[in-house]
């Protein structure tokens, strides 16, 4: 069965992928698909080899057939191998699963965790759990980004917001190498780091987008700036420093054009015990039943940045970013009001059932707006033009230049 669905992915997969461009300077990243678990299984899509790398040296272990399914788990701290007849224990290193046969046309792709990759594959006993394994794909950082651009924007976008975000997402993964070098890869597949979603999100018009920017970066005085992003902002983007905490001159607060967002405006009601809840757990705090929440201190754009929270038992300030995170808001541009509906007494207090935040935007709010860049693009601005817009002073350099 599991044979039968890799087949079929193939399949589908060579309908749309096309091969890399090259740059003079190869840069791989390695992303962690697949952390803290216990098994996993893998394939090639063509004749394929299982490697054991240790103390830098390389070792065959066997050949496996295309789409010829291999089991790895965690066996009592040391990695298990399993495939068809073939079983082998690896008690220290990594496993490094190849493809071993190039067909020209066809990409050589990877499997794991349900999704084809393209590059090769690293298994190892993890470096923060030894029951558990860790599955790293490693690939060249312009294939990296043909899995990156359609699953943070859509494919159907115009193609100058699509190259927009193939510079924006080059940059950020370049100056985020390393980010998570205790797990042993650099970046994460998800929001965390940036979306990665490998070879089936893959779409003609983004590895079009990718190709056609390839090697260039967003700099400031020469320099790879922290190329951040998020949806939208509401109509204007957050000051880098009220929410990295760091001063930096292309990050400032500039208007966004993001109104056909869908998250443009948002409305989300929370009653009175989830919010208990909420401060008990995520601020360890129990301040009885809400009475009043008020916005204190906000930023230079109207983002909230300090909430005050009145109960029954006592009060407490705290970080409008932390409780966004806390209470999953859309973003920190809101108001909070309370709703009579459902008002009772408690020790001749009058408790709110309902508060409900009235907001605009999706995200942090710095940096590019990804549906103001749809909108620029749509009024005919061109890449470069927006970026220039939401990164300020900032010039497009090729890589070849900023990375020795």
């Amino acid at each position: 069965m599991l044979k039968k669905y890799l087949l079929t992915s193939i399949i589908l997969l060579t309908v749309i992928l096309i091969s890399p461009s090259s740059i003079s300077k190869e840069i791989n990243i390695r992303v962690g698909i697949q952390t803290n678990i216990q098994s996993t299984i893998v394939s090639t899509s063509l004749n394929g080899t299982i490697f054991h790398f240790y103390n830098n040296k390389m070792n065959k272990v066997f050949d496996i057939l295309p789409q010829e399914p291999c089991y790895i788990e965690n066996k009592k701290g040391l990695l298990q191998i399993i495939s068809n007849d073939k079983k082998l224990i690896i008690s220290s290193g990594k496993v490094i699963i190849k493809n071993t046969e190039d067909k020209g046309k066809y990409v050589p792709l990877v499997y794991a965790g349900n999704k084809w990759y393209r590059g090769e594959l690293e298994i190892f006993v993890s470096l923060s759990n030894k029951n558990n394994i860790t599955v790293v794909n490693n690939l060249p950082l312009e294939e990296y980004l043909y899995g990156v651009v359609p699953s943070e924007m859509p494919s159907s976008w115009p193609i100058e917001a699509l190259k927009t975000q193939a510079i924006a997402a080059r940059t950020y993964a370049l100056t985020h190498l390393g980010q998570f070098a205790k797990e042993g890869f650099d970046v994460m597949p998800t929001v965390i780091s940036q979306v990665y979603g490998g070879a089936e999100s893959e779409t003609p018009i983004t590895n079009k987008a990718v190709d056609e920017t390839i090697g260039k970066v967003i700099t400031y005085n020469n320099k790879l700036i922290n190329a951040y992003y998020s949806s939208s902002s509401g109509g204007i983007t957050e000051d880098g420093i009220n929410v990295w905490g760091e001063n930096l001159p292309y990050l400032k607060s500039v208007i966004d054009f993001d109104e056909d967002s869908p998250k443009y405006s948002w409305y989300k009601i929370i009653n009175n015990t989830d919010l208990q809840n909420i401060l008990k757990n995520s601020f360890n705090r129990d301040i009885g039943k809400i009475l009043n929440i008020s916005i204190v201190e906000t930023t230079s754009s109207g983002r909230a940045n300090k909430l005050l929270f009145e109960g029954t038992k006592s009060n407490i300030e705290i970080d409008a970013k932390k409780f966004r995170l806390a209470s999953k808001l859309n973003s920190t541009l809101f108001k909070v009001e309370k709703m009579d509906l459902g008002t009772s007494f408690y020790d001749n207090y009058s408790i709110p059932n309902l508060f409900i935040f009235v907001g605009k935007g999706w995200g942090h709010g710095t940096g590019m707006s990804q549906w103001g860049a749809r909108a620029m693009a749509k009024n005919g601005k061109t890449h470069v033009e927006i970026i220039k817009h939401y990164y300020q002073g900032t010039e497009i350099s090729n890589i070849n230049s900023i990375i020795n």
